[in-house]
């Protein structure tokens, strides 16, 4: 009767859901909804070669067309067919009070960064567990919180709970009483 659910996909601490049936405990892998990921090999990325407001941009024309050409420049020659100019207002009310202009390029990537993208896409996202009655939430591979069992690492707990009353453990009453009076400043007469 009791089993478990997985995705298609599940690959533990990688993608996909699991779910124990009967002991609650489950894995939620990359919170975002995604149909496939890019190839492992080198893909052709957009890069930005330069941004400026319509105050950094030479109003004259012939300053703004010696300036255009020297950004041109900066792009390797192989990529200039690609070169594109956009014009954004990312003013917050879109008055035209803040207007940008950017200048993007494509090129393949190198194998390096595509096996960088491959690695990150690994652990990219959102992960939630529930293992060993330990909650468990990362984000792109790194632990943003954990909250388990208080008994598992072999520390009273801090209080309990007994007939709707609740006991305080007076160690840790006194361990919060000293750092309390750690960080309270001494009075100098």
């Amino acid at each position: 009767m009791y089993g478990s659910l997985q995705s298609h996909d599940y690959a533990p601490g990688m993608s996909g859901l699991k779910i124990d049936l009967k002991t609650g405990e489950f894995e939620l892998n990359s919170a975002r909804l995604q149909a496939g990921t890019l190839p492992s090999d080198p893909q052709p990325i957009t890069i930005t070669a330069g941004e400026w407001s319509d105050y950094d941009l030479p109003a004259n024309a012939v300053e703004r067309h010696a300036f255009i050409g020297a950004e041109l420049e900066k792009i390797p020659a192989e990529c200039r067919g690609s070169a594109e100019f956009t014009t954004e207002d990312i003013s917050f009310d879109r008055d035209g009070s803040d207007y940008r202009t950017t200048l993007t390029y494509v090129r393949q990537e190198t194998q390096e960064e595509a096996k960088a993208r491959h690695e990150k896409a690994k652990v990219a996202g959102t992960r939630i567990s529930l293992l060993g009655g330990v909650l468990s939430v990362s984000h792109d591979g790194v632990l943003r919180a954990q909250i388990g069992d208080l008994q598992k690492d072999g520390q009273p707990a801090p209080f309990i709970l007994i007939d709707g009353v609740t006991h305080i453990n007076a160690a840790c009453i006194k361990g919060h009483a000293l750092l309390v009076a750690a960080l309270t400043p001494i009075k100098r007469e």
